[in-house]
């Protein structure tokens, strides 16, 4: 097949690499040009670990029109607060031929790219699928070189509208075998995880990043009592799904089935999950655990608890908390009803637009 990877940060190059390695033609563009030429230099990335293999990419270019002109398939592996600025761009070139995947979406990316889409001016929607996570764990050691802690052995994947799921899975699947149809992308929203895992242990390791210290994310800078805030907010989170009417996997449930772990308590699961171990921490906070998980994460989930009359007050704390400690209103910046395409919707409204 012919893939589009639109974003090359490690999630990017990793998926341009493992296709490539699986026999598919790539073309992998990014916004960030020192970073191209020195891939374009390069010609290849190597993959180490969990992936092994060094691949030279068909295409690497600044021009996303060029990267998408004959792609089949178009995989979006930015972070999420940028996926309205990809879709203005992508809409003077997408066709409807094309299937587009946020990898991931995180919670109502369907719904904010489409809407971007429209508010460009494209008439003819391609169909648009995603992930409520990235399918690679993986960290860049240097620019064309990712070490690979894991890939996950199952995920969910959704189309907008939901009748073209069967069809994005069919086309991916010699790619992604492990990929599973979701009931919907209400599905998808309501089961992201990432920003559990992000959010709450930066915040709560504040000071640890302020005076520069390094340590393994995942192992040291989640405590206990931090994994037990982790699961109280996550509590909020399939709260609201149920109240839209969704059966969500808890984020011990999703651990268990991603990463093949035992079931115990969260903290305990994640201490034993090695694709974990020795992940880096943020050095600052303007890094993706804060200003992605927040805006695509805690802000949309809050939102949908405030359309199905769910509170969350933990997640709004942390709203709050990550908006003081950077300095930014969040609130704003993140996925509002307004963002979404559903200001003034009630609930059956939501509910019957993100199942269509």
């Amino acid at each position: 097949m012919r893939f589009a990877v639109i974003g090359a940060g490690s999630g990017g190059q990793c998926m341009a690499a493992h296709l490539t390695l699986l026999g598919h033609s790539v073309s992998l563009y990014d916004v960030d040009t020192e970073k191209l030429s020195k891939l374009q230099k390069q010609k290849s990335i190597t993959l180490e670990n969990k992936l092994e293999g060094t691949a030279e990419i068909d295409r690497i270019t600044p021009d996303i029109g060029e990267a998408v002109q004959d792609a089949e398939i178009i995989m979006v592996v930015t972070t999420t607060d940028a996926h309205g600025t990809v879709a203005s761009a992508l809409a003077k070139h997408v066709k409807t031929s094309q299937a587009v995947v946020l990898n991931p979406g995180h919670c109502g990316g369907a719904l904010e790219f489409t809407a971007a889409l429209k508010k460009a001016g494209l008439r003819g929607l391609p169909e648009i699928a995603e992930c409520p996570t990235l399918i690679y764990g993986c960290r860049q050691m240097e620019v064309g070189h990712i070490y690979v802690t894991g890939v996950k052995k199952s995920l969910l994947l959704a189309g907008c509208p939901s009748g073209s799921t069967e069809n994005i899975l069919r086309r991916l699947r010699p790619a992604y075998p492990q990929l599973k149809a979701a009931s919907s992308i209400l599905e998808t929203s309501m089961s992201i995880s990432g920003c559990l895992m992000h959010v709450i242990p930066t915040v709560m390791n504040t000071n640890k990043i302020d005076s520069g210290e390094a340590f393994d994310y995942y192992m040291e800078g989640i405590t206990p009592h931090i994994a037990r805030l982790m699961e109280y907010a996550d509590q909020e989170r399939v709260a609201v799904a149920q109240a839209l009417g969704v059966r969500v996997k808890t984020l011990r449930e999703w651990l268990q089935g991603a990463y093949g772990l035992e079931p115990d308590s969260l903290y305990n699961m994640l201490q034993a999950n090695t694709a974990y171990r020795g992940s880096a921490n943020p050095k600052n906070f303007d890094h993706r655990f804060v200003m992605e998980d927040v805006t695509g994460g805690f802000v949309p989930l809050s939102t949908f608890g405030q359309i199905c009359g769910v509170e969350t007050p933990v997640i709004d704390l942390f709203i709050r908390l990550a908006g003081l400690v950077c300095g930014k209103d969040f609130r704003a910046l993140g996925r509002t009803a307004e963002a979404l395409g559903l200001a003034g919707k009630t609930k059956e409204e939501v509910i019957s637009l993100m199942t269509a």
